[in-house]
């Protein structure tokens, strides 16, 4: 559409005709249509925008500036839509609701210093006009006003006339002629926003009217309201709370914006922020909402108290007892002592009852600062909850010269219908440490009908220890726990009473629960398993009990796969193989497979607690010898969550239950993957052998050929490979092994290895120089006995004489045997069930002479030496 070819327009009111707004609108190089005018074609005629802020007095603030690439971007984001409008109001550092009582704290500061100096107007009026003209709140600056230049002035004016005339097209093409030379005055929005209503587009409507109500700073209240109610209506909610705010900061003395505002941050369910607006309410609404005002006093308070912020509760009520004293009620009352009460502030509770409740009291301080009642007198009609709560402040005050009087009174009513005011009276009596007259009106209540309760029960048992009646005590304690089965602290309670009796059959029968019908307490079971530790002749039962507690976190074994899940190296792939193994699942997220049957209790043992505990069950089934609970129990602890800290010992106890067990399959994961981790650890080492000793497969073979080739050098490999290659029958290989660490290592072991490995070559039947192998092996088991020293000289004897026995040589035999049965040594008989040979030696012996037809000196080595 061209300019040129227009109809003329009427001159009046505005003369276009020779008017350089003509020439203006000729120039303008716009699309064909209008709807080629999306937000993104606003945001390509966006210049960079100036954010700096006009110079102002020292006592103006603000906000903070930006680069004009920053501003640029930012307002490119909003008319693309990747910020909402609180985002984008946000990033200005404009928190609308806050800074709306920013501006009204000076306001309230002026009135305050005012009202001191107008008492004294007569004598100072001077002084009050001067301090008046100077005490002037702050300005608190947004944006900078941005007026169009007087040219876009004029076709801003054209603009508007041509959407008067119904010239829409035409009209939108002049208002973003306007936006791309001058992109900070809000003519042009609101003129655009107007238009795209008109034409039905309301989502682009409200967006641009957001945006010229923000670059407005003479924006209305009822504008951000408008714009709040629309936002709402769209369901934005957050977008709604924006308006309001700014709405907020246009009148912060309107009660109906801070309800609002309070309401939708409800809605959105951040309810931090919905208490804030409320308490912010509660502060700067005057008395004339008296009746809104208690309800929002005592919503905050409750809610306050529900989230045991009983500080923030404290100050709701206070401000509205100050507000409005004439509409505060009894319930408030009760209310406002019940928390004061818990926080032991004593001096505002009795004031609040001498304000409220005509109380006549007096008090003073000690020179400490405490508090101190030195007289009260309480009226005749006054409320029983409201008395009960007295009685309790003079209590706690420690006001026991007043006490007589009112516990005198307290005793003249009828326990069956005040039995919640004797409670409540006896336990600050208790917390007191005034156990005699607690139990004064604890009695009563024993005896009554409608409060013959567990709760009252408990105290008096409590009384009764803290007096040391310990049977009494017991018998209260039993009653309590025969009435409320579920209650933890009694039955713990009662048990370490009847342990301290020596009663512990008893003490057990109160910590057992029916693990059928009833849910088990974690801390109870804990208690039982505690207690069972110190019977020695309950070690099974103990097993049993301590097995279930660990339940809840240690993961189920039903199959084989189970355990090769857990036996993997690496705790990431052990973590992944659990999760993919079905049976383990169902347990490994804290012992799901368990969950309902255990009650989820506050007090549960730490888990080094616990980890005593389990190691002290993993000694009890060495010491019994149940090696297959042990293993079970060892494995399941693999995927515990609570003992992931203890992977390293874990680890270790499943190697040894497996050795004890002789599970030799997954003893050998599990040692296989020590000495992958500690190379040069003899001790792991060590278990390897031990454990491949037991193996029925010939899987570490494989293991240790492959190993050998990335450490040629590591002793403790060329050893064990050499010990497979002597099982084998490959003895080259095995005497190349052995000589190779014996040239380095010039020990015991590796001298007798050579001896028997050169042994074993000259008993082959085909082998060739028999003399010379057998005069070698000879060297070195001597060599073998020069190092093995004084200490070791019953085992070299007898490793000789069975090296001549093999050989054939049994008259050397016999004598190193006798000498082996000669040999005496402190340390073999400190030892002599693991270490004296003699009986080894003596059977060889009966061997070579039942041999040789000596049936009688046979038999006398026999008689003399082994005795079964």
């Amino acid at each position: 559409m061209d300019v040129e070819n227009e109809e003329p327009i009427d001159p009046s009111p505005l003369e276009i005709k020779g008017n350089p707004l003509t020439e203006i609108c000729m120039e303008i190089d716009m699309p064909s249509t209008s709807e080629d005018y999306s937000l993104t074609t606003l945001q390509s005629m966006l210049p960079p925008s100036v954010t700096e802020e006009d110079s102002g007095s020292d006592d103006e603030q603000t906000v903070v500036k930006r680069t004009k690439e920053e501003e640029q971007d930012l307002t490119n984001k909003y008319l693309t839509g990747q910020l909402t409008f609180s985002e984008y109001a946000a990033q200005y550092g404009e928190n609308v609701y806050e800074e709306a009582y920013e501006e009204d704290e000076p306001e309230k500061k002026q009135e305050q210093e005012t009202s001191v100096e107008a008492n004294d107007f007569e004598q100072n009026l001077a002084e009050i006009k001067e301090s008046s003209s100077i005490k002037k709140r702050p300005k608190i600056r947004s944006r900078q006003r941005n007026n169009l230049p007087p040219v876009l002035k004029g076709l801003m004016g054209e603009a508007n006339l041509r959407y008067a005339r119904g010239e829409h097209e035409l009209a939108i093409k002049l208002c973003f002629e306007i936006i791309r030379q001058f992109p900070w005055a809000s003519e042009p929005f609101e003129t655009l926003a107007s238009l795209y209503d008109e034409k039905g587009d309301t989502e682009k409507s409200l967006q641009i009217s957001l945006l010229a109500a923000h670059l407005n700073p003479r924006a209305s209240k009822h504008l951000w309201i408008n714009l709040a109610e629309r936002s709402e209506d769209r369901g934005d909610l957050k977008q709604a709370i924006t308006c309001y705010g700014k709405a907020i900061r246009a009148d912060s003395k309107d009660f109906e914006l801070h309800m609002k505002q309070a309401i939708l941050y409800e809605r959105i369910d951040d309810k931090k922020s919905a208490l804030k607006r409320y308490s912010k309410l509660l502060q700067c609404v005057g008395p004339q909402h008296g009746e809104k005002l208690v309800e929002i006093a005592k919503m905050l308070a409750h809610r306050y108290h529900e989230g045991n912020d009983l500080p923030k509760a404290k100050e709701a009520l206070k401000t509205l007892f100050e507000k409005c004293s004439n509409l505060v009620t009894i319930e408030l009352v009760n209310f406002m002592l019940e928390i004061l009460i818990t926080l032991k502030d004593f001096e505002t509770s009795i004031e609040t009852l001498v304000k409220f409740c005509n109380l006549q009291a007096t008090f003073d301080k000690t020179e400490d600062g405490k508090f101190r009642l030195l007289t009260c007198s309480e009226p005749e009609n006054m409320v029983i909850d409201i008395f009960a709560k007295l009685v309790i402040i003079v209590i706690h005050s420690q006001a026991f010269h007043l006490f007589d009087h009112f516990l005198t009174k307290v005793k003249t009513m009828n326990p069956e219908e005040a039995g919640d005011f004797y409670f409540d009276v006896a336990e600050a009596l208790i917390a007191e440490k005034r156990f005699i007259d607690a139990m004064e009106l604890l009695t009563p209540l024993t005896q009554s009908t409608n409060f013959n309760l567990p709760a009252i029960w408990l105290r008096m048992a409590e009384c009764l220890k803290a007096l040391d009646r310990i049977e009494d005590s017991i018998k209260a304690y039993l009653i309590v726990v025969d009435k409320a089965p579920q209650l933890l602290g009694a039955r713990l309670a009662v048990s370490e009473l009847l342990i301290s009796l020596g009663r512990r059959d008893k003490a057990l029968e109160v910590l057992t629960q029916d693990e059928d019908s009833e849910v088990l307490n974690t801390a109870l079971l804990y208690e039982r398993c505690l207690l069972l530790q110190k019977m020695p002749d309950k070690k099974e039962q103990f097993l049993v009990v301590a097995n279930l507690f660990l339940s809840r976190h240690f993961v189920h074994i039903a199959a084989k796969e189970d355990i090769t899940a857990l036996t993997t190296s690496k705790a990431e792939r052990k973590k992944s193989m659990i999760k993919e193994n079905k049976n383990l699942q169902k347990t490994f997220s804290q012992g799901e497979e368990l969950k309902g049957e255990f009650s989820q209790t506050f007090n549960e043992p730490p888990s080094e607690d616990e980890w005593q505990l389990f190691w002290s069950v993993c000694e009890v089934c060495l010491e019994i010898g149940n090696y297959s609970t042990l293993q079970r129990l060892a494995f399941s602890a693999q995927g515990s969550p609570k003992f992931s800290k203890y992977s390293n010992q874990i680890d270790l106890l499943c190697l040894s239950a497996c050795y004890y067990n002789s599970d030799a399959y997954f003893g050998y994961n599990m040692v296989r993957a020590q000495v992958m981790k500690n190379m040069d650890c003899k001790r792991s080492w060590n278990l390897f052998n031990m454990m491949i000793l037991r193996a029925d497969d010939s899987r570490h073979n494989r293991f240790l050929m492959r190993l050998l080739i990335r450490n040629p050098h590591h002793r403790a490999l060329t050893t064990l490979h050499a010990n497979n290659c002597l099982v084998a029958g490959t003895y080259k290989y095995a005497l190349s092994d052995y000589t190779a660490v014996y040239q380095k290592e010039n020990s015991a072991m590796m001298a007798f290895l050579i001896g028997v490995t050169l042994c074993q070559m000259a008993c082959q039947k085909f082998s060739a120089k028999k003399h010379s192998l057998v005069t070698q092996s000879v060297a070195y088991f001597w060599k073998y006995k020069e190092l093995r020293g004084r200490e070791g000289l019953q085992e070299s004897h007898f490793n000789i004489g069975r090296a001549f026995h093999q050989l054939g040589l049994l008259p050397s035999a016999i004598h190193h045997y006798k000498k082996a049965l000669e040999t005496k040594s402190k340390f073999i008989d400190d030892n002599t069930e693991h270490l004296n040979l003699q009986r080894e030696a003596a059977f060889n012996l009966h061997l070579i002479y039942l041999s040789s037809g000596a049936r009688d000196v046979a038999r006398m080595y026999l008689e003399k030496y082994i005795v079964i």
